[in-house]
């Protein structure tokens, strides 16, 4: 990334400040600016609330779909760099556990079932990324998982599609794979490990094939799919990429090239600009399409530094 373009990003916000440091420049940075930033400390706040935050998960009410909620603040904090010190969340956290099923699952939302594994993954991957990858309910959860992969390496959340039932040879749900990935991949040893090569397989031909009328299990890429929107929450490019860079079987496919090369074409003088955006994120420079934005400008280099470093053999 061009040093212009780094330093750009970094006359933002300190939030914006010590994600360029510690994920770009390998940096150590103080996160104490970053927490008391008005806007940050005000996402912290919703995240202890009652009705959307981490408590509001056991009322089954907070849907996934919408944004400024538990499930997206969470990712954005942890996309940051946050630890859950950082932010004062581990009580809220230990509260959240006490939701896991026996067998390791989780149900997170009212008329979902412990086998939509696209739920519970935002928010476990998340508290992966902020410390807690090695926690005993993580762990659980991920052999869970494990356990339950379909015949095409990848996941879907309807019964009647598990291996040994009458659709197991159709295809795995695209959504279910992005954020299993994700989960996934906030452990080292889970990147390199090739039995998750055909859901990754699974992501990349969709890619391929999106001129085709093929859309496993309804999910299509189109224009909503192709605009740069944070957070992705429905199946979209950033997410998708973001997830996909961090496996080095998919940064070695000419459609993960393909896809870098089709985001990069949106850069203008290296910038980039949100090209969808959620009234829950408005103060944000990525809550408006005006401007370039610094943060959706971060991301895009954040997945070009680990292409570039998976290709030389050293993807963190």
């Amino acid at each position: 990334m061009p040093e212009t373009i780094t330093n750009w990003i970094k006359e933002g916000s300190p939030w914006l400040k010590y994600a360029v440091e510690t994920q770009l420049l390998d940096k150590k940075s103080d996160a104490a600016p970053v927490v008391k930033d008005t806007s940050i400390s005000a996402v912290i706040a919703r995240l202890k609330d009652e009705k959307v935050g981490i408590p509001a998960l056991k009322t089954g009410k907070v849907a996934y779909t919408s944004t400024g909620n538990a499930f997206w603040d969470l990712y954005f904090l942890a996309d940051i760099g946050l630890s859950a010190k950082d932010i004062g969340i581990e009580k809220e956290i230990k509260e959240f556990f006490k939701l896991q099923l026996a067998d390791g699952s989780f149900i997170l939302q009212d008329g979902t079932k412990a086998s939509f594994y696209c739920i519970p993954t935002i928010i476990l991957s998340s508290l992966a990324k902020m410390g807690y990858k090695d926690d005993p309910h993580i762990k659980k959860y991920i052999q869970n998982i494990i356990d339950l992969q379909r015949l095409d390496g990848g996941w879907h959340c309807a019964l009647n599609r598990a291996k040994g039932k009458k659709l197991q040879d159709s295809e795995s749900c695209p959504m279910d794979n992005v954020n299993v990935l994700m989960l996934l991949a906030q452990n080292d040893e889970y990147r390199t490990d090739s039995r998750f090569n055909g859901a990754i397989d699974l992501l990349l031909s969709h890619w391929q094939r999106r001129a085709e009328p093929w859309r496993p299990y309804g999910f299509g890429i189109g224009g909503d799919f192709a605009k740069l929107k944070y957070p992705a929450v429905k199946y979209g490019m950033l997410r998708f990429l973001d997830v996909l860079s961090m496996y080095p079987h998919a940064l070695k496919s000419p459609e993960f090239q393909d896809m870098v090369k089709f985001v990069q074409q949106k850069a203008k003088k290296g910038k980039y600009i949100a090209e969808s955006v959620s009234r829950a994120y408005a103060e944000f420079d990525f809550g408006q399409t005006k401007e370039p934005s610094r943060w959706i400008t971060f991301l895009v280099n954040r997945i070009e530094k680990r292409a570039n470093a998976g290709q030389e053999g050293n993807l963190r």
